[in-house]
């Protein structure tokens, strides 16, 4: 997958905007793949698979929650496919919760997308 550089810095500020976000709403162990955290997410890796992908947020609240972040170009790649799929069976199998995180014009592409994969994530517009 290929970003512009406007759509990668949009991208880094809104990793950096959803991850300090969590740590004032008091999530544990908030991990961002962002050059200003020193924490990074762990790879997901499925039994399945021969790659892993790697969230753009994690955070511990009540259970373990993922985040990934799409900008408007990204929502529709198959590389975003990939990833997504990984991410909520991960989710699935360990009791965690994913979430895609998109700008707020997007929040219904990425519902009609994740609904034409049949996948399972909660949508969020930032």
């Amino acid at each position: 997958m290929e970003r512009s550089l406007q759509s990668q810095a949009f991208h880094n500020k809104m990793v950096k905007q959803l991850a300090d976000s969590l740590i004032s709403k008091k999530f544990r162990d908030v991990r961002a793949d962002h050059p200003d955290f020193p924490a990074r997410p762990v790879p997901i890796v499925l039994e399945t698979a021969a790659s892993f992908h790697i969230p753009d947020v994690t955070a511990m609240g009540i259970q373990m929650v993922l985040f990934e972040v799409e900008t408007d170009d990204t929502i529709n790649d198959g590389h975003t496919r990939d990833e997504w799929a990984s991410f909520a069976s991960y989710a699935h199998r360990n009791r965690a919760e994913f979430w895609v995180v998109v700008p707020k014009a997007s929040v219904a592409d990425a519902e009609e997308r994740l609904a034409n994969l049949g996948l399972h994530a909660k949508v969020m517009g930032l």
